[in-house]
């Protein structure tokens, strides 16, 4: 009994030797692909910036281009169907102290039309055309 008595005891006393060094490689393996995962993860979110950056910059580029005053202008004379007043139309001055404009300047307070074509105002409404400096 004493041989298996001391057999019992070498093996326990090996177990508790090797255990702690089984926990440690478990651990750097855990560790290790852990580190992996998150360098994955990063490269993953930094190519993500980088499409994030090229498409801001693409938007930024979009939102100046469709703000520019050529293109405003093109947009409100082919889609809205507006035009720049007539010669004439538009007049400013002052009356009494009073700045006014348009035809008001010789003496009714009247402001002129908007810088439409003359089909275009009222036939969305339905009702007549009216034309630059009307006197409604």
């Amino acid at each position: 009994m004493s041989r298996g008595r001391g057999t019992f005891q070498a093996v326990a006393a090996a177990a508790l030797l090797v255990t702690p060094l089984v926990a440690l490689g478990v651990f750097h393996v855990w560790s290790r692909t852990r580190v992996l995962a998150a360098g994955y993860e990063l490269e993953r979110l930094r190519s993500e910036h980088c499409r994030l950056q090229d498409e801001r910059d693409r938007l930024r580029l979009q939102v100046a281009t469709l703000r520019s005053p050529g293109r405003l202008e093109r947009y409100a004379r082919e889609r809205l169907g507006m035009a720049p007043p007539a010669p004439g139309t538009v007049v400013a001055g002052t009356v009494g102290g009073k700045v006014v404009v348009g035809e008001a300047v010789g003496g009714a307070d009247r402001r002129p039309g908007p810088a439409e074509p003359v089909a275009t105002r009222n036939a969305r409404a339905g009702g007549p055309p009216l034309g630059l400096g009307r006197n409604d």
